[in-house]
C-alpha cells in the first residue's frame, strides 16, 4: 500500500456517486464558495463510468411531495406509528425540508412532474422526469465542470483511516490497476449504498433463501456493505432493522431492470397450489407490492403468479401497472394458464371459481377505493373484485426482487456517523442507503427525498468546519 506521492489531503472525500454522495458534494462545494477559498474534493465510485449512480440510475424516483413542494404530513405520522425505534426528529427534518429539497432539486437541472397515473394511490407524491439517471448526469455533469472535482471510476475504499487521536482521515482504496493506495482527506462520507448486493450479507441479516431475493436493478451488485463494514470496525452505531430489505413484486421470466408488477389489486395472486393467499384488494398497487413482495418470499417458498383476464387487461393504463418486457402468459381457459405456471389446473379452476361466486354486484373504479367486493372466503377482497371469466386468461410469475436494505450506520442530523453512546466520530459522515431509518414499513417515494434532503445538511455542516479553518 502507498501514500499518493506529495498529495495534499482533499478537502472532501465522498465514497459513492448516488443521489447521497452526488448530493453531499454538491451542497459542500455551493457552501465552500462563500469562504473564498477553492476546496478539493474527490469521489470514489466503485462502479465504471458508464454505470455510475449506483441504485439512483435506475430507479424511477418519486418523491412525496404535492404539487407545492409539500411533504404529505400523513406519511410522516404512519413512519412514526410502525416502530418504536423510529427517528421522530429524523423524519420531522425531512417533513419540514422537502420542500427546500425538491426545489434544490429543480435548481439543478432535475424536473419533478405531478401527472398521476389513472389509478387510486396511498399518497400524493411527484417523479423525476427521467428517473434517477436525470439526477446522477446533472449533478455529475455539474461537479465535472468545477476545478478541483475529481471523480475516480473503477475504485473501491477498503478501509477508514484515523490518525493517532482516532479522527478519520482518509481511506484505503483499491483502483482499477489492483493496487491499493492512501487517500487523505479532512472530511470522509459514506455514501456507498446498503448491502443488499451482498449474497453473504443479506444472508447473514435477512436469514436463509436469500438467493431467492434478486436485485431489482443492475446497480445494486455494487452496493455489498462495505461502508457499513468501514464505519463498525470504528466503533460506529447503526440503526434501521437489518432483518428487512425493501423489495417488490417482478417479472420472473426477464432481466430487465426494474420490471415491477404493480397490477395485482385488480387481478388475483395464487401461490404455488393455486390458492389464493392475502386480500388483494386491501391497499392501492404501490402500497401492497412491497408487503406482498416480502409475503411471497418468507412464507409462500418464493413462488406466487399474478392471475387475470382480458377484461382486467383492458383497464387503461395497464402497461404503466406492469413493466415487464415479456408479454404475460396467456391462453383461453385456466387450465392450460396452470400448466404455464405451474400449478395444478384443478386447483386453479377451482380457486377462481370460488372467487368468481363471492363477486359481490358494485362498480369497478380502479381510480378510487372502490368497495367491490367478495364476500365469504377465507381472503375476502375488499375492493376491485372483478370476477375472473373473460378469456383469454394472463399471468405473471412473480419473483421478489430487493430494492434495498432497512439496516446501516447510525447518523445525528448533521449527517455525522455516531457511536452507541451518540457521539459523532470526527472527520466521517453518512449519506443516503448506508444509513439505517427504516423500521416494520417503508411508505414508498421517500427514500431519494430523504437521501438529498440529509445529503444537502451533511454537505453545508461540513462546509462550515472548511470555511473556519480558512
Amino acid at each position: 500500500m502507498s501514500a499518493e506521492e506529495g498529495a495534499a489531503p482533499v478537502d472532501l472525500l465522498v465514497v459513492g456517486c448516488g443521489a447521497g454522495g452526488l448530493s453531499v458534494a454538491l451542497s459542500f462545494l455551493e457552501e465552500a464558495e462563500r469562504s473564498g477559498r477553492t476546496p478539493r474534493v474527490t469521489l470514489v465510485e466503485r462502479a465504471p463510468r458508464a454505470e455510475r449512480g449506483g441504485a439512483t440510475r435506475w430507479s424511477w424516483v418519486n418523491v412525496t411531495v404535492d404539487r407545492e413542494g409539500v411533504v404529505d404530513a400523513g406519511v410522516i405520522e404512519r413512519i412514526l406509528a410502525s416502530h418504536t425505534d423510529v427517528d421522530e426528529p429524523y423524519f420531522r427534518v425531512i417533513e419540514q425540508e422537502g420542500a427546500a429539497t425538491v426545489a434544490w432539486l429543480e435548481d439543478h437541472g432535475v424536473q419533478i412532474t405531478h401527472q398521476r397515473p389513472p389509478f387510486a394511490m396511498a399518497n400524493d407524491y411527484g417523479a423525476m422526469v427521467g428517473g434517477g439517471a436525470s439526477l446522477v448526469e446533472a449533478f455529475c455533469s455539474r461537479l465535472e465542470e468545477i476545478p478541483g472535482v475529481e471523480i475516480r471510476y473503477d475504485t473501491e475504499a477498503l478501509q477508514l483511516l484515523t490518525d493517532e487521536d482516532g479522527r478519520v482521515d482518509g481511506v484505503t482504496a483499491r483502483g482499477p490497476d489492483g493496487l491499493t493506495r492512501r487517500i487523505a482527506a479532512d472530511a470522509v462520507v459514506l455514501a456507498t449504498g446498503g448491502f443488499e448486493g451482498s449474497l453473504e450479507a443479506v444472508t447473514r441479516y435477512v436469514g436463509p433463501r436469500a438467493g431467492r431475493i434478486r436485485p431489482v436493478v443492475p446497480g445494486l451488485r455494487f452496493n455489498t456493505g462495505d461502508g457499513l463494514r468501514m464505519a463498525t470496525e470504528l466503533g460506529a452505531a447503526t440503526a434501521g432493522q437489518f432483518d428487512r430489505l425493501h423489495v417488490q413484486l417482478v417479472d420472473e421470466r426477464t432481466s430487465k431492470p426494474d420490471a415491477g408488477i404493480f397490477g395485482i389489486p385488480f387481478g388475483v395472486i395464487v401461490d404455488g397450489r393455486g390458492r389464493r393467499f392475502v386480500d388483494e384488494g386491501s391497499a392501492t398497487p404501490e402500497a401492497l407490492n412491497a408487503p406482498l413482495a416480502w409475503s411471497v418470499w418468507r412464507d409462500h417458498d418464493a413462488t406466487a403468479s399474478f392471475v387475470f383476464d382480458a377484461r382486467a387487461a383492458r383497464i387503461p393504463g395497464w402497461g404503466f401497472l406492469n413493466q415487464s418486457d415479456i408479454e404475460p402468459y396467456r391462453a383461453d381457459t385456466l387450465a392450460e394458464l396452470a400448466g404455464l405456471i405451474g400449478v395444478p389446473p384443478n386447483a386453479l379452476e377451482e380457486e377462481i371459481a370460488r372467487f368468481n361466486d363471492a363477486v359481490v354486484d358494485g362498480e369497478f373504479d380502479p381510480a378510487v377505493l372502490d368497495g367491490k367486493h367478495t364476500r365469504g372466503l377465507e381472503f375476502d377482497k375488499t375492493n376491485w373484485a372483478l370476477p375472473i371469466a373473460e378469456a383469454p386468461f394472463f399471468a405473471y410469475p412473480l419473483a421478489t426482487a430487493s430494492t434495498f436494505s432497512y439496516g446501516g450506520i447510525r447518523i445525528d442530523l448533521q449527517g455525522r456517523v455516531v457511536t452507541p453512546r451518540g457521539t459523532a466520530i470526527p472527520g466521517l459522515y453518512g449519506a443516503g442507503v448506508v444509513t439505517g431509518v427504516w423500521y416494520g414499513e417503508y411508505p414508498g417515494a421517500m427514500s431519494v427525498l430523504r437521501t438529498v434532503t440529509f445529503a444537502r445538511r451533511t454537505g453545508s455542516e461540513i462546509a462550515s468546519a472548511f470555511s473556519r479553518t480558512g
